[in-house]
């Protein structure tokens, strides 16, 4: 598992950007993570069960045996298929994201399949853990290809993953990376379909200074790519608003003790905190600030932190907590309403719980439907040749992308024990400042 931290924060001021920031700095990879043998599953067929079941193609412990799009190994029923990789998070901080992004990817591939499939054919979804060590999890990406044949990858983990899978398959072979990411990545042949940093705090933070009186700030994440650039975001939208950085703190991942970082808020008064810290870690930190009575006065917008997050933290750390995202359950969108009902009849009372990062397996499997559609094919070059200017219209509502991001709806929500409530929608925001590249 990734390093764990012991070491305290500094204390005081800190300049946004310097890289004297925090005393608790992790590394930007994680080190020395033991690699869990997880089965590769399959989700191509439908069954009964609130998470869905899947089939592993190996026990832990076995070699998997090479697969080939069309090759010898492959039974004459599947040769026909297409294998879609779903690299997602089973196992770590973002482990708690895994059963509901299962439960839509198998609902994606089943709606396709009864449409007649993508480019006449067929999908199967194979499931490889994304929640690992970020060089581990990309080697499970890498296995995806060369072991299981997959003819597209969607990618669902932390940045860090993509930052080294990106370059050595992204030319090869359709990427769809769907998670709330930093923004501004162009990696070949990747296509982002998730939030960026500037999507979530662009419209936001204007807001807050204006309804909540939020001029003094205090930035909490985990170290490693996207919580860092998130942070620069950040900075540099405070810096037009003449807003104050009380502090920032960066922790690695998979902390389980922030005593000192909460007495370092108590000490600094920010009127708000931006927390970029995912998964587990966002859970027992927005506890230990809760304990400390600190949501009586400062505001928490957390980057990352939707529904499943939330049930996490549990309804009484919940007060002044809000988050930034294109997606909740709670849309009144009809194309969402539909998409939860179909969701909870499928997978049943006991579903896992919808959020924005679960979802988004929905949406990648959809867009790359939609994407293949317009390019009759899944070769990279044709499907770059179409995707500017593309739109699909969805449980997210009207989505458009430019520069292989999407412009999209936006939507702050506050937490109603463990709920979200929609505050205020913004429209139609583009995905980075500036021009696209």
């Amino acid at each position: 598992m990734p390093e764990r931290s012991s070491k305290k924060p500094g204390s005081g001021r800190r300049r946004c950007g310097d890289p004297r920031r925090s005393g608790r700095r992790g590394p930007a990879l994680p080190r020395g993570g033991s690699v869990l043998d997880l089965p590769v599953c399959t989700l191509d067929s439908p069954t009964n069960g609130a998470g869905g079941s899947v089939r592993p193609s190996a026990v832990p412990g076995e070699r998997r045996d090479r697969i080939s799009p069309s090759g010898p190994a492959r039974a004459p029923g599947e040769q026909r298929l297409i294998r879609i990789g779903l690299l997602l998070p089973l196992s770590g901080s973002s482990g708690l994201h895994g059963p509901s992004g299962r439960s839509c990817a198998q609902l994606a591939a089943e709606e396709i399949n009864a449409l007649g499939g993508m480019l006449g054919r067929r999908i199967q979804v194979v499931v490889a853990d994304g929640g690992m060590s970020f060089a581990a999890s990309a080697r499970e990406g890498e296995r995806l290809i060369e072991e299981d044949g997959v003819a597209a990858l969607i990618g669902t983990h932390p940045s860090g993953v993509r930052e080294i899978l990106g370059p050595r398959v992204g030319r090869r072979l359709p990427y769809i990376y769907t998670p709330i990411f930093e923004g501004d990545a162009y990696e070949p042949g990747v296509f982002y379909l998730g939030e960026t940093a500037y999507q979530q705090l662009a419209p936001v933070l204007p807001w807050m200074k204006a309804h909540l009186g939020a001029r003094r700030w205090y930035l909490i994440g985990n170290d490693y790519r996207w919580p860092r650039d998130a942070h620069r975001m950040a900075c540099r939208l405070l810096a037009e608003q003449r807003a104050e950085i009380a502090g920032e703190t960066m922790v690695p991942l998979e902390t389980e003790n922030f005593d000192a970082v909460v007495a370092e808020i108590r000490a600094l008064q920010p009127d708000a905190l931006i927390v970029t810290l995912i998964g587990s870690d966002a859970v027992i930190f927005h506890r230990a600030f809760a304990r400390a009575g600190l949501d009586a006065r400062i505001w928490r917008l957390g980057l990352l932190t939707e529904e499943n997050t939330l049930l996490g933290i549990g309804a009484e750390s919940s007060r002044r907590l809000l988050t930034s995202a294109a997606y909740f359950a709670s849309l009144p969108y009809p194309e969402n309403e539909e998409f939860v009902s179909r969701y909870r009849s499928r997978f049943g009372p006991h579903a896992p719980v919808l959020n924005s990062i679960g979802q988004s397996c929905y949406e990648g499997l959809l867009f790359l439907h939609r994407i293949a559609s317009a390019a009759g094919s899944l070769e990279v070059e044709k499907l770059c040749r179409v995707a500017d200017g593309l739109e699909m219209t969805g449980p997210r509502g009207r989505m458009r992308m430019v520069g292989r991001h999407f412009v999209k709806d936006m939507h702050l929500a506050e937490a109603d024990g463990v709920e979200f409530a929609i505050r205020q929608s913004f429209p139609q925001v583009n995905p980075n400042k500036g021009n696209p590249k």
